[in-house]
């Protein structure tokens, strides 16, 4: 299990109550009990969200269990109001550690995501430029980037990664590799190659 999460480049990172029990031991009941009492100090540190999840499949019925989302913040408060057991004092080293390599993850995707961005004018210039009458030409290329530097499409990202934008969805080293295949298909477009002459030759030495 994960100890820290996030949905986006822009979302914050965040940890939840299964995490905080699995890894320090206390019920689950114990930490809602303390959420609950606290709601309000919690809310003060950031919007207290959660998700509901349904009842695993083949349970005999059951209801939808919150899950919490915790900020750093939050989380932190929240483990100071828990016994100082030597899991609970593990748990806040790995956590703090979790959150500080997350954040640096972070701030590195969105530097490559920022370079991305002036690829794709690039990237969609040349293609206007070369094929300013197809409807498909972009998508088509986009996709075969996709394809060639990741080996899934852009909905294939979107479906695994569950989200809407399979690029902010992208590792900093996946990003970088998705951007070389781009400049590669540019090179090729404005070289005369037409598309299935392109597919061919990047997929050459694979």
């Amino acid at each position: 299990m994960e100890l820290v999460y996030y949905k986006g480049l822009q979302d914050e990172p965040y940890t939840t109550v299964d995490v905080i029990c699995e890894y320090t031991g206390v019920t689950r009941h114990a930490v809602m009990v303390l959420i609950n009492r606290y709601k309000n100090d919690l809310s003060d540190l950031g919007v207290l969200s959660f998700e509901m999840t349904k009842p695993s499949q083949g349970s005999n019925g059951g209801r939808p269990k919150k899950i919490y989302h915790l900020n750093e913040q939050q989380a932190t408060f929240l483990i100071t109001l828990l016994d100082n057991t030597p899991k609970v004092k593990e748990f806040k080293k790995l956590l703090v550690k979790s959150f500080y390599q997350i954040k640096a993850e972070l701030d590195e995707r969105k530097i490559h995501r920022q370079v991305n961005k002036v690829v794709n004018i690039s990237f969609g210039d040349v293609i206007k430029t070369h094929y300013p009458d197809s409807k498909h030409a972009y998508s088509n290329f986009h996709r075969l980037a996709y394809k060639y530097a990741l080996g899934v499409t852009p909905k294939q990202i979107k479906d695994q990664r569950h989200t809407d934008d399979p690029q902010s969805a992208l590792t900093s080293d996946e990003s970088a590799r998705l951007e070389r295949a781009k400049q590669q298909i540019s090179l090729f477009i404005q070289d005369g190659h037409d598309y299935e002459d392109i597919k061919a030759k990047m997929f050459a030495d694979i």
